[in-house]
């Protein structure tokens, strides 16, 4: 943290670069991690299904950083999506596909009915815009309800999805293409295409619209700092798809009297709008500015928030990019904090803090955010460049961490720390390996459970059949995401249990087979696990059909015996299934009735009742009216 200095305008080019995803390779089976110089990915033995970013941290001072989680998403990564890490890079859950096959943004603790739940935006990347909803998530990590925009607005934008009021009423954006005469702005020939920039609070529960305003309404393209077709998120205004985005509205904020403080990027502006009418009663910045700025500046901002207010003075936090990748107000991006003086119509820079980056600081071309935590701390995402910080209420670095590196094209739009308690709906997972099948290698187990913050420990238990007898062979303190144990002796079947600090159980996962190696993959195996298949540059690996052979199936597990213990539950599994068996069976009889018809007798009663055609639909229903057809042309040749 660092007083305001003289920081002089400075507008010039800058190159464009062309990031490249790198793919990821090296895989390390002693650690569980997939590597590579760019983005680096966790795997774990008992989840490999989940890709999370394997977080480097280059300060960690656990002494100083505030207790709680971490909580992000990053985009343009293997598994986009919301996540959750401890103070120690350590994974605690991976919400890749919560939300759904699409992106998210902004992950964080909000207030819904009463209780904490994840609040966060879903929905489909655009260039530097998005469509979708917010989606609130509860302690189980269930979706419970989605918010979308109202009126005729088009579905809400990523920048920004907060609740108000304990979850009544929500503030979302939403970018709205529109037709317009930017014939002044050298677009002619035509009718132009300009982005309105629109904000609405909405009630939750019903969807209806409370409030909106539309930047159109207000405010004139002519002080935009960017023009059309002059940066990648610009727009060059000739078309639905490239609208020119004067505007870029990217955050919201509503104070106790009801008005609005809103951030437009490209204005270079931070407005105050009467909650009444929708008037600027006063901007900050930008070509039209209130208030004189005592010796800084800022441009291309995000996340522009209110800490106090009252008559005289109003103080500030923003996130100051100082560019835009192509314009550059300041050498680094900064978090700051500012306090307006309405008395004598002037803006003082009260602190900044920049990133504690070997490099200096880091330039974020686009997003981040700031948020200033209870005991003072400052926790800093810092937008295009994967990275976030925590810094003192001195200004001293605390954590710096990296999810990955510039080059990836990784980026988050906001990450926030928070405390969370979460007991996930699903079970624990649990993956047991023995390289030999004896005592030569032994036994070691690996059990996760995403999610879940409470486990404080693990109890391992072990059988010789599915059903059991169930040994206790070992328990251990709970490590990371994934937590380990090995012993000698090695068993058919086990399982783990989930303990919390007070020595409760929690919940178990299923019973699992022990995995023993054939005598082929045995040389890639060591006693931890066994090397994924990577073939040698230029290989092209092909699979062999080993042929038809016959196979025992060696196991006595069955869906009764996975989760041992585990209270049964009562639905419609049962019914479902002796309807189905019912009706395969009345359809196999009325089969054989209608080909025995003239035997029986039933010939004219299939005619008379109409029971004929509502066998004919009834088979055509499941896919049998062919092979009833051909019987039936049989039989009408044999009576011919």
């Amino acid at each position: 943290m660092s007083p305001a200095t003289s920081l002089p305008w400075q507008q010039f080019c800058h190159a464009c670069y062309f990031p490249l995803a790198l793919l990821l390779c090296c895989v390390s089976t002693a650690l569980a991690q997939l590597n590579n110089e760019t983005s680096p990915t966790s795997v774990f033995f008992s989840r490999p299904d989940l890709h999370p970013p394997a977080i480097h941290l280059e300060i960690l001072k656990p002494e100083a950083v505030t207790p709680g989680y971490i909580f992000l998403a990053p985009y343009r990564n293997i598994d986009s999506g919301p996540y959750i890490y401890d103070n120690y890079g350590n994974l605690v859950w991976s919400g890749a596909g919560t939300s759904g096959a699409s992106t998210a943004h902004a992950p964080r603790v909000c207030r819904y009915h009463g209780a904490d739940h994840l609040c966060c935006f879903q929905g489909n990347q655009h260039h530097g815009f998005a469509r979708g909803r917010g989606i609130i998530i509860d302690q189980n990590y269930r979706v419970v309800k989605t918010v979308e925009s109202s009126g005729s607005a088009p579905p809400s934008d990523m920048h920004e999805f907060r609740l108000l009021d304990e979850g009544r009423r929500a503030l979302l954006t939403a970018y709205q293409p529109r037709t317009y005469d930017l014939s002044a702005y050298g677009i002619g020939g035509g009718m132009g295409w300009i982005t309105d920039g629109v904000f609405q609070e909405v009630d939750v529960e019903t969807g209806e619209l409370m409030f909106e305003w539309r930047s159109l309404d207000h405010i004139s393209p002519t002080a935009s700092y960017t023009m059309a077709g002059t940066t990648d998120t610009s727009g060059n205004g000739l078309a639905e798809d490239t609208p020119w985005d004067y505007f870029h509205i990217n955050s919201i904020d509503k104070n106790d009297e009801g008005d609005y403080l809103i951030s437009a990027r490209h204005m270079h502006c931070i407005y105050k709008i009467s909650g009444q009418d929708g008037r600027v009663l006063w901007q900050l910045h930008g070509a039209n500015s209130d208030f004189r700025l005592n010796d800084f500046n800022f441009s291309s901002q995000h996340h522009a928030r209110w800490l106090k207010e009252n008559v005289t003075h109003t103080i500030l936090s923003l996130f100051d990019n100082a560019s835009n990748t192509f314009n550059i107000t300041n050498k680094w991006s900064r978090a700051m904090v500012v306090s307006i003086d309405h008395v004598h119509r002037t803006a003082y820079l009260l602190y900044t803090w920049e990133a504690p980056d070997q490099e200096g600081g880091v330039s974020a071309g686009s997003q981040g955010n700031f948020q200033l935590l209870p005991n003072g701390h400052a926790f800093i995402g810092w937008g295009d460049h994967a990275y976030f910080s925590e810094h003192s209420d001195i200004g001293e670095p605390v954590l710096y961490g990296k999810l990955a590196y510039w080059g990836s094209n990784v980026m988050m739009y906001r990450c926030y720390k928070s405390n969370w308690t979460a007991t996930p709906r699903t079970s624990p997972t649990i993956w047991t390996y023995s390289r030999t099948g004896n005592n030569d290698s032994g036994l070691v187990s690996y059990v996760s459970w995403n999610g879940a913050t409470e486990v404080h420990s693990w109890k391992f238990y072990a059988g010789d059949t599915a059903k059991g007898p169930w040994k206790m062979i070992s328990s251990a303190i709970k490590t990371g995401f994934e937590t380990s144990t090995r012993i000698l002796e090695v068993y058919n079947y086990t399982f783990a249990e989930a303990i919390d600090r007070h020595g409760k159980q929690m919940r178990r996962s299923s019973v699992v087979r022990t995995f023993i190696p054939s005598a082929a993959l045995s040389p890639s195996c060591d006693n931890s696990g066994c090397n994924g298949i990577h073939p040698a540059e230029g290989q092209d690996m092909t699979g062999k059909n080993p042929g038809v052979v016959n196979v025992t199936l060696e196991t006595d597990l069955d869906s009764s015996s996975y989760y041992p213990h585990s209270q049964h539950r009562h639905g419609t599994g049962g019914t479902v299934a002796a309807t189905l068996l019912g009706a395969s069976f009345a359809g196999l009889l009325l089969t054989w009735l209608y080909r025995r018809k003239e035997h029986l007798g039933l010939d004219r009663g299939f005619q008379y009742h109409g029971l004929r055609e509502w066998y004919l639909r009834s088979l055509n229903r499941y896919g049998l009216r062919k092979r009833f057809l051909e019987g039936y042309s049989k039989v009408r040749e044999a009576e011919a």
